[in-house]
């Protein structure tokens, strides 16, 4: 296999001219930090993606795109809102290592930090994700939790190259469950009050007229659900770039558009506005290296995104799907006779609150420029360059909401007319008023770098050096904040390799921020690793299937300075209370001590330990395995309870934060893919790979408990502690009067009956509560990822196909779709099989009108398994034949139908998708598209 190798601005690109077949050669390199390696002399561990890959995927966020592509990341969406279905939070590399809620990684575009959300796959060549020591360490107290390194499409000596895509499709939901109908809530309902000991509310004429629908306003069946929503919304995108270089300027150019709609129907005849969701993304990027003379260059790297979006103005988007599960289908009518909105003085109506409560727009801008200078002194030092950067980030944003109120109407029949027809008084609530500007939000984050960076790389006969010294700094300005975070980090590499077969390399960063004390800001984050391409050795030539073969290990120490506060180093006070002052009876305002100070606070420190193989046999097969061992020390946790009667401090005054915390984690990742060709016109591949990190809390700081069970030390970081249920209580656990037999537990959660869920004695001591849960199955962040995937080219034909998925995972049913007739709400489908005395085998607990804690209590009852399986993705394309395309003046014409989320394998049946761990989030989207490329 062939390649064309382009390094500019210390950027890689790859580009293959025929076939899928990749071997490893001296010329192929990774993007590591700060520079690129030889992959076969690279000794940390990175995993790889290519721009390409990432654009089959059709989302309008690249951070969904990388699901399964980059062993060692886990990434869960949890919601599929226009504009708001990515955050970084829902990232992790190897899995969790801190109960420290701020473990966010890192993401750096072309050397720089910047959000990833604001950025398109268009404007990408690859992906690279650094997970050891030996690539962490040179980020010094901010790398412990991963780095995304993102460097963007450059220029090249070459024609103009111009590309054009255009997509369009259709979304809609992975999967929605639909609400009960007002027959079967009516008649659950009675069930429901039946078991309270009360009187059924709806007779048998009533439950008639809501199964016939005879009568729509006074016996309503409404499915909020088809009311709110819309089956399919569109979702398009396309970018135009132009792409070269020559006479020693290389350039970059790409425009593009993303525009998204959401799935409310979100207008009627009445609407002036279109209240559904929409968020529009315009992304521009101009990339451009100048060749001033031999051996001096510039470059100047930008992008920049605008977006828009507009949503509903009654709250957020979960506060509409909600509201499908809190407001009863026979409430009241969308409608009222009339044309006015239903309502009543206990619900408010939910397309009125769609279509009627306003509007909420937010503008946002991101915007990236980097300027740099590099010399090549080779001709007074061969191998010796330098390189100045300068990285300026700012993202701004504004929202201008508008509410008002509106009248709604509750009716009840008075009588007839003449004509038979029926006569209503309605009973108003609220009034129509006019839209009103609320106060919105205006924020400005900025982020301003400096780096200077020397390069020394040179080979002496069978001895290869590579030296890096790099001083960085970076200040985070937050508007309207009056403290901005400060960070300098001096770092060096050196890598040395003798016949490009033993290698050995050092890294080291001295880095330091303001968020501590003096004496305590700076600290040293050493890293050391070795290699060795044993297909290189002798006695390897008699193996002729093993291509290459290389094995690797590193060890070293990084760190995470992210904290829930900033300054935890410096006193502080705040307002609080009263008191006399003077002869008078007015009094004072007093200030108290907040939170006492910690003058001794650090960061979190991370030891890492990898070995690693990296493979080629046949030609064709290529493998990769790691194994990792990491311990994260110094976590920030509180080392006591609350703290009285200490001088100077309020009642239930709180110790700081200290770095008592430690978690042990571990894990491997494994991913093998195999690629061939069949004569010179058919193409395949086959790949799969599978990841697996758990962690394991040696040290949390925690309170007292009754418990040993209770701690959260000894257990996976997030592991549930919950309490486990039983079965149900029978008639037999009770006495004639109802009360509890005294020899059972008796439960502290509120009266129980027959029915009811009944929980496990755990600690033995003939009470049921808090003190009984204990730690039990998995988390919300699955222990294991997966994907396998595979494809083939033939002529102009091509099919690809990817599924993803996760395991030992567990999710918590909870909310309104779940609770029956909690809060005036309306009942899960789940009650359908519901318990009652003749139905004892059911899978829902008994129904009851009141608002009941027993059976809504977090615990294994509502356990499900959080594993599923995705097509991720299917992809089928056809390219013109080379002879048609000269014919329309083209280099090339690519047609393609895409589908992404096309079905799910899990355990929540219609309950919705368990990638989210809260059903009642904007659904996931399914989406098919088709598509068009042309090159010029």
């Amino acid at each position: 296999m062939k390649y064309k190798i382009h390094i500019i601005g210390g950027a890689l690109m790859l580009s293959s001219l025929s076939g899928y077949a990749q071997e490893i050669t001296d010329t192929t390199v990774v993007n590591v930090a700060y520079g690129v390696q030889s992959s076969k002399t690279q000794s940390a561990a990175i995993s790889t993606v290519k721009g390409e890959r990432l654009m089959e995927i059709t989302s309008p966020t690249v951070g969904n795109s990388l699901k399964g592509m980059l062993p060692g990341l886990s990434i869960l969406q949890k919601s599929g809102e226009p504009g708001y279905d990515f955050y970084m939070e829902n990232m992790f590399t190897r899995g969790v290592s801190s109960f420290n809620s701020k473990q966010q990684m890192l993401v750096f575009v072309d050397g720089f930090e910047a959000p990833l959300d604001n950025i398109s796959a268009e404007e990408i060549e690859s992906v690279s994700l650094l997970k050891d020591a030996a690539a962490l360490a040179i980020y010094g107290s901010r790398g412990a939790n991963g780095v995304l390194l993102i460097t963007t499409k450059k220029g090249y000596h070459s024609s103009p190259k111009i590309g054009f895509r255009m997509q369009t499709g259709i979304q809609m939901p992975t999967i929605m469950d639909t609400p009960m109908d007002a027959y079967n809530y009516a008649r659950l309902y009675n069930q429901a009050l039946e078991n309270d000991g009360k009187a059924a509310l709806y007779t048998n004429e009533a439950l008639a007229a809501y199964q016939s629908g005879s009568n729509q306003y006074l016996y309503p069946n409404v499915n909020w659900k088809n009311q709110l929503y819309k089956n399919t919304t569109p979702l398009t995108m396309s970018e135009l770039s132009f792409r070269g270089g020559g006479g020693g300027l290389n350039y970059y150019v790409m425009a593009g558009l993303m525009h998204n709609d959401g799935i409310y129907r979100g207008t009627d005849s009445k609407q002036r506005e279109n209240a559904n969701v929409n968020y529009a993304r315009y992304n521009f990027r101009a990339n451009l290296d100048v060749d001033i003379t031999k051996y001096f260059r510039t470059f100047l790297y930008s992008g920049v995104s605008f977006a828009e979006k507009t949503t509903p103005g009654a709250g957020g988007a979960d506060d509409y799907l909600k509201s499908v599960w809190t407001t009863p289908p026979n409430a009241f009518p969308v409608y009222n006779p009339n044309g006015s909105f239903g309502g009543t003085s206990l619900y408010t109506n939910p397309v009125a609150n769609l279509l009627n409560r306003g509007l909420y727009k937010e503008n946002s801008r991101s915007l990236q420029v980097i300027f740099g200078l590099q010399y090549d002194f080779s001709a007074l030092v061969r191998g010796l360059s330098a390189k100045v950067m300068f990285g300026y980030h700012n993202f701004m944003a504004e929202s201008s909401p508008k509410t008002r109120d509106y009248a709604r109407y509750s009716l009840a029949q008075t009588g007839v007319d003449a004509q038979n027809n029926p006569v209503y008084n309605y009973t108003q609530y609220g009034s129509d008023a006019a839209l009103t500007a609320t106060e919105g939000f205006r924020t400005s984050q900025s982020r301003i770098g400096l780096q200077g960076q020397i390069d020394y790389q040179r080979q002496f006969g069978d001895h290869g050096v590579h030296a890096m010294l790099l001083m960085h700094n970076d200040r985070y300005q937050v508007y309207d904040v009056r403290d901005d975070e400060c960070y300098v980090n001096f770092a060096g590499r050196l890598s040395y390799d003798y016949q490009k077969r033993y290698i050995a390399e050092v890294v080291a960063s001295y880095m330091g921020t303001d968020n501590y004390a003096r004496g305590r800001r700076f600290g040293v984050f050493p890293a050391m690793s070795a290699a060795w391409v044993v297909s290189s050795e002798s006695f390897m030539k008699s193996l002729s299937w093993v291509d290459f073969l290389k094995l690797r290990t590193s060890y070293g120490l990084t760190g995470n300075n992210q904290t829930s506060a900033r300054y935890m180093y410096d006193e502080s006070y705040g307002g609080s209370g009263s008191y006399l002052f003077g002869t008078g009876s007015s009094q004072s305002s007093g200030f108290t001590e907040k939170t006492l100070a910690n003058p001794f606070v650090t960061w979190e420190k991370k030891r890492m330990f990898n070995v690693g193989i990296d493979a080629t046999l046949w030609k064709n097969l290529s493998v990769n395995f790691d194994v990792f061992h990491e311990v994260q020390s110094d976590i920030l946790a509180y080392p006591y309870a609350q703290v009285l009667g200490i001088v100077g401090a309020s009642y239930g005054g709180i110790l700081p934060l200290m770095n008592v915390g430690k978690v042990t984690n571990h894990g491997f990742e494994l991913k093998a893919r195999y690629q061939g060709k069949v004569r010179d016109n058919f193409s395949y591949f086959a790949e799969a790979g599978t990841w697996y990190a758990m962690s394991h809390v040696d040290e949390q700081g925690e309170d007292v408990k009754p418990e040993s069970y209770l701690y959260k030390k000894g257990n996976s970081v997030w592991k549930p502690i919950v309490l486990e249920a039983d079965g149900y209580y029978t008639a037999n656990d009770f006495d004639s009067n109802g009360k509890l037999n005294a020899n059972l537990p008796q439960p502290r959660f509120g009266r129980v009956a027959p029915g009811d869920i009944k929980y496990k004695d755990y600690n033995n001591d003939q009470v049921v509560d808090e003190n009984d849960a204990h730690p039990i199955g998995n988390s919300t962040v699955p222990a294991w990822n997966y994907m396998f995937s595979g494809g083939f080219k033939y002529k102009g034909f091509d099919f690809s196909v990817m599924f993803q998925g996760v395991a030992q995972r567990d999710i918590y049913l909870r909310g309104a779709n779940i609770y029956s007739f909690q809060n005036n709400g309306t009942a899960s489908n789940l009650a359908l099989d519901s318990w009652t005395p003749t139905h004892t085998d059911a899978s829902y607990p008994r129904l009851s009108t009141m608002n009941f804690s027993n059976n809504y209590r977090t615990s294994t009852f509502w356990r499900r398994n959080g594993s599923f399986l995705r097509l991720r993705n299917v992809q089928v394309g056809y390219e013109l034949a080379n002879s048609v395309t000269r014919a329309l003046r083209l280099s090339s014409v690519y047609f393609y139908v895409n589908a992404t989320n096309l079905f799910t394998l899990d355990h929540l049946g219609k309950l919705g998708d368990a990638e989210q761990d809260n059903l009642l989030s904007y659904p996931l989207m399914r989406t098919v598209s088709v598509g068009l490329k042309l090159a010029f």
